[in-house]
């Protein structure tokens, strides 16, 4: 079961981690005809992060240590459970940032 849970918590993470990187999620799947709506991408946002608040939620209640999939910052910022500016500007740190720059070029 613990093993189940983390694993739930990593595919939230990877979700999110794709959602602020503008990359196709199983959100989108679920949504085909909300694409071309500017709104949406905001509300895919705040959809995974709601989803990664209840699988870190679970696993906590069940005593699981999910920080360790974590830096130290996202663990911090999950902790805080607002999503914010800073959430989006900092989620992925500096070197997801540059290097998803150089996939770009």
């Amino acid at each position: 079961m613990a093993t189940d849970v983390l694993k739930y918590v990593l595919e939230a993470k990877e979700e999110f981690d794709r959602t602020l990187l503008c990359k196709h999620t199983s959100f989108d799947d679920l949504y085909p005809f909300m694409l071309e709506d500017q709104t949406f991408f905001w509300y895919k946002r705040h959809a995974m992060w709601s989803s990664l608040q209840t699988a870190v939620k679970i696993a906590d209640g069940l005593g699981q240590n999910w920080q360790e999939a974590f830096a130290e910052r996202q663990v911090r910022m999950i902790q805080g459970r607002i999503l914010d500016k800073k959430v989006l500007d900092e989620w992925l740190g500096q070197e997801a940032a540059a290097e998803e720059n150089e996939t770009v070029e």
